[in-house]
């Protein structure tokens, strides 16, 4: 097997248990239940953990659960997809769990899904593992924009629900709503007329195309060119005469060889050395000049911050010395180390010292300890004043010195910064001359248009291959081939009598099947009797499967048919499951379990999971794909699940 099947739905309550429904691979899977068993919501779980937008889980099903998991596996890889179920006044829910390995152990409760991500991402991880590419779907040149196919297009490949397998308009899942155009420009890309190859050669057209042009624009050029040379030799040469780069010869006289051999001497240029050193010589002295500059207004920054510490000095010595003086009026301290005990006020003795007093006492000391420091720091501060000075005056001295020399330098240097002048407008001239030459040489040149050539044959194949009405004959291909196969299935399934001779046809285009027969195209709601509708739905997947082996498409390859029994069988007036023993009652329906057993065994990578209504019970082959998938007494949610309605 190398087509991903389905391994597994598995079901997770709210008091972390566990539901378990597993499938055999390349086989026939029958799952039988009355109505009410929970066989609808198997549809629904697949596809809601396959990305669907809103959650259909059923009934009892949902209220039961609160993640529902599928398994699929091929040959080498298994993931596992698990999804949790909304909160009831919720449509879905983003959370998911995505693990994929070569042996998986399955999560045994919901606590253990951790790790989780968004739909999203696990959509683009299904595509990875999947295989499909990063291609767009094909409008062909419809006014909407192409949409990125994702995994989540698989699904009407996959599922023929009750809504579906007898409807007589509806040909897929999805078809009757508004995920009808989607299905319709998928199509192209599943059945392979537009894949991965054809987006890169889309995007090599778009590339060659773009070269081509620019390519074309250098060829017009160089011969625009070179229409021009002989012109643009002789106004380059006039230009050159004017700065002395050129021979003292008549240009409109001169052959072009002749400019040619003078604009090559011109375009070597080089300017003399002495004038360099003159220059040189003007910008050294104009250097110091700024360097000295910059020298001496620092120095008179940092003076002017000293000078200012300076004065706050002053101001604080003289500041300190007043409150001294009034402290001494008032005689309250003495001016030896121990202090007077009598009041200066009342002249008695001072009994007891008080805490404001001995305060006073100490900011006093504080105060004669900072007069102190700023008298002995005032010369500190005046002696690099001094120093300060000098170096000032010392820079003033150097650069009026410096100062003289340039203006010298300037002086004698007018006639030399004439030169100089000359010489910028010779070097720009010169490299005028240069690019000139190189562009005149290469007009000259033929053009190579080898590559033009090549690029023209390959854009040529590329647009006949793209061309919108071979995409149509490709898919129209597609189309017919899959008609073959359903046509060849629907030989051996029940069929109207009145159309012995038929062919099926399929229109991608607008979702649409039918038959053709020797006098007119006969549509599917026209074949009459749902017995035809679900022949035609049978074959038509069953025919798409056979395609997707064959070209190996990323699809995979199980389908789920929703009762086939439905036209013989309805459910809302057989309520229970039905046991058909005789050949009466099994009649044409018997003829759709031995074309799908038939297909898997044909194709051997198929998985067919049918979920019926009846129950053959003498059919070996039956019961045997039934296997312990009978809920007619056990229910696909077990009655003791909280959620589940008491009897």
């Amino acid at each position: 097997m190398s087509r991903w099947q389905l391994r597994g739905i598995f079901l997770y309550s709210h008091d972390s248990r566990r539901r378990d429904l597993l499938f055999d691979l390349n086989a026939v899977n029958i799952i039988t239940g009355r109505s009410g068993s929970g066989k609808s919501a198997i549809c629904e779980v697949i596809d809601y953990c396959l990305g669907a937008t809103h959650c259909h889980v059923p009934g009892v099903v949902r209220d039961a659960t609160s993640w529902v998991a599928i398994l699929l596996v091929n040959d080498s890889t298994q993931a596992f997809i698990a999804r949790r179920i909304p909160e009831a006044d919720k449509l879905s829910a983003e959370e998911t769990f995505l693990a994929f390995g070569s042996h998986l152990e399955i999560p045994k409760s919901s606590g253990n899904l951790t790790g989780t991500t968004n739909v999203g991402t696990m959509l683009q991880r299904l595509e990875q593992i999947l295989g499909i590419g990063n291609v767009h779907t094909e409008v062909f040149g419809a006014p909407r924009a192409p949409k990125r196919v994702t995994a989540r297009n698989i699904t009407p490949f996959l599922l023929q629900d009750d809504d579906v397998i007898i409807n007589k308009t509806v040909l897929l899942r999805g078809a009757q709503d508004d995920r009808r155009q989607s299905i319709i420009d998928t199509f192209p890309y599943f059945l392979g007329t537009v894949d991965e190859s054809l987006i890169a050669k889309e995007q090599e057209l778009r590339r060659l195309n773009a070269q081509y042009a620019a390519e074309q624009r250098r060829i017009t050029s160089l011969e625009r060119n070179r229409d021009t040379t002989a012109l643009g030799l002789r106004g380059i040469a006039a230009e050159a005469k004017q700065v002395g780069l050129f021979e003292d010869i008549s240009i409109d006289d001169a052959s072009i060889e002749t400019l040619r051999r003078g604009l090559g001497s011109a375009a070597n240029y080089v300017p003399e050395q002495e004038l360099d050193q003159e220059g040189d010589r003007l910008i050294n002295r104009t250097n110091q000049e700024r360097r000295l500059m910059t020298q001496r207004a620092h120095l008179l920054s940092e003076m002017e911050a000293v000078r200012e510490a300076r004065d706050e000095a002053a101001t604080f010595v003289t500041t300190t010395e007043r409150q001294q003086r009034r402290l001494q009026v008032v005689d309250l301290f003495s001016s030896g180390d121990k202090p007077n005990e009598i009041c200066p006020l009342c002249a008695n003795r001072i009994m007891q010292r008080t805490e404001t007093l001995t305060s006073v006492r100490a900011a006093y000391r504080e105060l004669q300890s900072q007069l102190q420091s700023a008298e002995r720091e005032r010369p500190q501060i005046d002696a690099y004043i001094a120093t300060l000075q000098d170096r000032i005056d010392g820079l003033s001295n150097r650069l009026a010195v410096v100062k003289a020399q340039l203006l010298a330098v300037r002086k004698e240097s007018t006639a030399i910064q004439e030169q100089l002048d000359l010489v910028q407008r010779r070097m720009r001239v010169a490299g005028r001359i240069s690019y000139f030459l190189e562009i005149a040489e290469e007009a000259e040149a033929p053009a190579k248009t080898d590559g033009l050539r090549l690029m023209e044959a390959r854009i040529a194949q590329l647009t006949e291959e793209l061309d919108n009405s071979n995409k149509m004959d490709r898919l129209q291909d597609a189309q017919q081939q899959v008609a073959l196969a359903a046509n060849d299935i629907l030989d051996g399934l029940p069929f109207a009598a009145l159309y012995p001779q038929r062919n099926v046809y399929l229109n991608t285009r607008d979702l649409s099947a039918g038959i053709l027969t020797a006098q007119r195209r006969i549509s599917m709601r026209d074949i009459g009797s749902d017995e035809n509708y679900l022949s035609l739905h049978v074959a038509v997947s069953l025919g798409l499967q056979r395609y997707f082996k064959i070209h190996e498409r990323p699809v995979p390859g199980f389908v789920v048919f929703d009762q086939l029994s439905r036209p013989f069988y309805p459910p809302d007036k057989m309520p229970n499951v039905v046991t058909t023993n005789s050949d009466a009652e099994r009649g044409e329906l018997r003829k759709y379990f031995d074309a799908i057993f038939k297909e898997v065994d044909t194709q051997q990578d198929l998985q067919i999971i049918v979920l019926e209504h009846a129950y053959f019970a003498d059919d070996e082959r039956f019961v045997r794909a039934v296997g312990d998938r009978l809920l007619e007494t056990e229910k696909l949610i077990p009655a003791d699940w909280p959620g589940v309605p008491k009897q």
